[in-house]
């Protein structure tokens, strides 16, 4: 081992150094013209290379800090170094780490520095060791270690590669989490807006009201219950609305307002170009398709009919028989019905309009129907009064019971004599304005009496004519079937 006694030793330091096959270090002589640093620095770096088996340059000039101004140091030189010395180990792994620069002081306690004519800073001891003073973070400003322009640190190691089959992996698991979320984030939206436009309460109450607007009486049936007896329902079905003269047009959902499960939804329509009005409560009736809400409407769209006749409770509303029952009303879904004479020819009536609808603009009149009887009830009754005048024509009693013959035999006959009728003409028939019952007069009848004669005695007959036959009765009709009752 070779001792170098010009290496100045340092507390907690290790003064020796390596030996190789490089020849021996020569000791640095002081230069004042030289910077006491830059000299330090050209001493460390020959210690590192006779540590590390750095060989010299040829000619056996010494490497020099490229900061110190010597004529011989050239940019080729300045390359060297850096690219030799500095990133071989000089500064990064020899004697930086573990010489003269970790734990030496160059510069003696006051020694001028030439060029500024101030005492020079010696460099301190420590975890930075112989790094000046006033550096920022004790490193040196410019050149660095471990390269040109390098941190001062030495290069770490770069990382392998990372494994492309994970990379992928990690990759498809994001894409599939990302796209999972996007997929839930428009299911929910879907959801909410398939909710609102096709299962809500607007799109129920638009299914109902276009059901009716189609002359679907059946149809809105299924989807509110009418809630009236079978009798009361008459008008509500698709033979009676289909052929109404006015059905509802444009329905339209105006405003809808929800509380939890219940909800008011209000509706306009029009019917023969007046534009009416409606509301109708609806509430949550359970799920439908998993994940929908089902609404369903707690009442009917419904309007009254009231209509009174002149005969019965039977009439005809857009061609279809109805009995109005006792209590002369019926439900009807909103639209223009035709009510009049029921399908009958022995009443006709002048058909009357009527439009059933809701709200502030609704009509709630009733329909006074005139039925009169038609020539063929007259016939019918005729045919009935003639048949019954000849049942009392073949009774022999001289004052058959309700068939409108009196006569005043008793003085003619001592007893009751036997009577033979003849009809000469039957009495005509006039059906008053109702049609309920009948008056027939102006008849002819003649009646041949035979018996005990009260003057002068002995068997007799007498002759007794009525020329203005007459009776009265009520009028029965069944259907097509007339009868008449209730003779006198």
């Amino acid at each position: 081992m070779v001792s170098d006694d010009k290496t100045p030793e340092f507390t907690g330091g290790d003064s020796s150094v390596p030996t190789g096959n490089q020849p021996p270090a020569t000791e640095p002589q002081q230069d004042a013209s030289v910077d006491p640093a830059s000299q330090a620095y050209s001493q460390g770096s020959h210690y590192a290379q006779n540590a590390y088996g750095q060989a010299p340059e040829a000619g056996g000039e010494q490497p020099t800090d490229p900061s110190i101004s010597s004529p011989t140091a050239t940019p080729a030189d300045a390359g060297a170094q850096a690219a030799g010395a500095y990133t071989q180990g000089a500064y990064t792994q020899g004697a930086y780490t573990q010489g003269a620069y970790t734990q030496g002081s160059y510069a003696q306690p006051g020694q001028m520095d030439p060029n500024t004519s101030a005492p020079q800073q010696p460099y301190t001891q420590g975890a930075q060791g112989g790094y000046p003073q006033g550096a920022p973070g004790g490193y040196p400003q410019a050149g660095g270690y471990g390269g040109p322009g390098g941190p001062g640190y030495p290069q770490s190691a770069p990382r392998p590669p990372a494994d492309p089959a994970k990379k992928k992996k990690i990759i498809l698991f994001s894409s599939i989490a990302a796209g999972l979320v996007l997929l839930l984030v428009i299911a929910v939206v879907v959801i909410n807006s398939i909710n609102t436009t096709q299962y809500g309460p607007e799109a129920t109450v638009k299914n109902y009201l276009t059901a009716i607007s189609q002359g679907k009486a059946s149809a809105a049936n299924k989807l509110v219950d009418p809630g009236v007896s079978k009798g009361a329902a008459a008008l509500l079905s698709d033979d009676v609305l289909k052929e109404s003269k006015a059905l509802m047009k444009s329905p339209k959902v105006t405003d809808v307002t929800t509380r939890g499960d219940s909800a008011n939804v209000e509706v306009s329509y029009s019917i023969d170009g007046t534009v009416y009005d409606g509301v109708l409560q609806l509430s949550k009736d359970g799920k439908q398709g998993v994940f929908f809400d089902k609404w369903k409407i707690d009442k009917p769209l419904l309007a009254s009919v009231y209509v009174y006749t002149t005969e019965g409770n039977m009439v005809s509303v857009n061609g279809t028989d109805v009995d109005f029952g006792k209590n002369y009303e019926l439900a009807a879904y909103p639209a223009a019905y035709e009510i009049g004479a029921p399908e009958s020819s022995f009443f006709e009536a002048e058909p009357q309009t009527f439009v059933a609808a809701t709200g502030s603009k609704a009509v709630y009149d009733s329909v006074d129907l005139e039925l009169t009887p038609t020539q063929e009830l007259t016939d019918a009754v005729q045919e009935q009064v003639n048949a019954y005048l000849d049942t009392c024509a073949t009774q022999t009693v001289p004052n058959p019971e309700n068939c409108g013959l009196r006569s005043l035999y008793y003085f003619d006959f001592s007893g009751e004599p036997s009577f033979s009728y003849k009809v000469d003409k039957y009495p005509v028939v006039t059906v008053n304005e109702s049609g309920a019952y009948f008056d027939a007069a102006k008849g002819q009848v003649t009646g041949t009496a035979t018996g005990e004669l009260s003057y002068p005695g002995g068997q007799g007959s007498a002759v007794y004519t009525w020329d203005d036959w007459t009776v009265r009765g009520d009028i029965v009709i069944d259907g097509d079937e007339v009868t008449i009752e209730d003779m006198y």
